[in-house]
């Protein structure tokens, strides 16, 4: 319903509707995207930070298998406590440096050779893929661990998260080992937040830009396309004021001329038939009352013409009446019509006229193509809106008015679209047609 704040105010244009509601959604979309990608660069920075932390742990593990553990761990086999110590200094160095919390060093049987907790020493655990594989391949392993192996017994569970990282060890007597280092996942973290203050910014300001940069474009193309369909709207609502003053013109020139005569020579006819003798033969007094009756049928033909195409004054008349001769004129046809027309509010001549011309291009439609047998024109009106509903029994909306091009059709939609409404075309549940016009009411 119009908003009653301020009664003078005109009717929004429907480019301009069309044209903020694009603009809207384009919003809306934006909005979307900038979440989309938002939580996409935040995933990828989190799988980005975890591989590039993973393999910076590799490679530091490495490094300190070669230069800490390499020299040392044949002397730490063989039981040399100096060695041990000497590398338990190592270890606790890198501790405090690279956040490192256990290391251990494996054979190929599964048994614990060194570990910076010394009771793990000796122990023995089944070995797992990651482990067999770094022996026998040679291959780093590395990823985040939640310490729910079985050899975890000895490490710190307070910290749920650790860097755990599987690196070859090759000793000089041919030995194949494998080093196991856990660390705390500082690292992932730090590269997740660098990741997340240089990637999430770069992307959203991409984007951003992206949007701000297109939105003056396409709100102008939205404009341009908006008085395009205002402009096409204009030439067809000038159409149908043309061809309703061509009504007129042809209805006053139809009256005023060709039936005039007809009628003059009518009654001339009948006059000069008045005046023969009563002996004329029979079948000269048949010719011309037969000339009599086809030129009264011709003149009340042409009356039904003139009816049929001579728009009534609305502002006279009014609605009711106008709906009643179209209704008439279905009966002419041999159809069974049913009209209700209650409107209560003040219908402006614009409303009126455009509920006028939908029935008229309904009954129109009716007479020829529906093929129908009944009809019903009902046009209701409440405070806010006025209802125009068309329906027959005939051959359905696979009529000529059901189709996309029907010009009659597009003529209402339009007219009804400038108002604020619609046009819609559907099959009745029992056959035939419905036609439904919804039009605001604006104070």
């Amino acid at each position: 319903m119009a908003d009653r704040a301020d009664p003078a105010a005109p009717p929004e244009p429907q480019g301009s509707r069309t044209v903020r509601h694009a603009v809207i959604a384009m919003i809306l979309i934006g909005l979307g995207a900038f979440t989309v990608v938002g939580a996409g660069t935040v995933l990828a920075a989190e799988s980005i930070a975890k591989r590039t932390a993973l393999a910076e742990a590799a490679r530091s593990a490495q490094l300190m298998g070669n230069v800490i553990f390499k020299p040392v761990m044949p002397a730490v086999i063989r039981g040399d406590s100096t060695a041990r110590a000497q590398l338990d200094e190592a270890v606790r160095a890198r501790e405090s440096e690279a956040g490192v919390v256990r290391v251990k060093v494996w054979n190929r049987q599964g048994e614990v050779l060194y570990s910076n907790e010394h009771r793990a020493i000796g122990m023995s655990f089944p070995l797992n893929d990651d482990v067999r594989k770094t022996i026998d391949q040679q291959a780093s392993w590395a990823d985040l661990s939640d310490l729910s192996d079985e050899e975890n017994i000895t490490e710190p569970h307070g910290d749920s998260r650790l860097v755990e990282v599987y690196v070859p060890l090759d000793l000089a007597s041919g030995e194949r080992l494998a080093l196991e280092v856990y660390s705390t996942d500082d690292r992932v973290a730090t590269a997740r937040g660098e990741l997340m203050r240089t990637l999430v910014p770069f992307s959203v300001l991409a984007l951003l830009l992206l949007l701000v940069t297109q939105l003056p474009v396409s709100v102008q193309l939205l404009r341009r396309v908006s008085q395009a369909d205002a402009e096409r709207s204009r030439l067809l609502r000038n159409a149908l004021t043309a061809s309703e003053r061509e009504r007129r013109a042809i209805a006053r020139d139809l009256h005023d001329g060709v039936v005039q005569d007809l009628a003059g020579a009518g009654y001339a006819l009948a006059a000069v038939r008045a005046d023969l003798p009563a002996d004329i033969p029979e079948p000269a007094g048949r010719m011309l009352d037969r000339v009599s009756e086809v030129l009264r049928g011709a003149v009340g033909s042409l009356r039904t013409l003139m009816v049929d195409i001579y728009p009534p004054d609305l502002t006279e008349d009014g609605l009711p009446q106008a709906v009643e001769l179209l209704a008439e004129r279905l009966r002419r046809e041999g159809v069974a019509v049913t009209t209700t027309v209650d409107v209560r509010a003040a219908l402006g001549p614009d409303l009126t006229a455009a509920a006028y011309r939908c029935t008229r291009e309904c009954v129109t439609n009716i007479v020829k193509h529906a093929e129908a047998d009944r009809a019903w024109i009902d046009v209701t009106g409440s405070q806010d809106r006025l209802l125009v509903v068309v329906a027959d029994d005939g051959r359905g909306p696979g009529t000529a008015l059901g189709r996309t091009g029907h010009l009659g059709l597009q003529l209402i939609r339009d007219t009804a679209s400038e108002l604020g409404g619609e046009v819609t075309v559907a099959e009745r549940a029992d056959g035939g047609t419905e036609v439904r016009a919804v039009l605001p009411i604006r104070p």
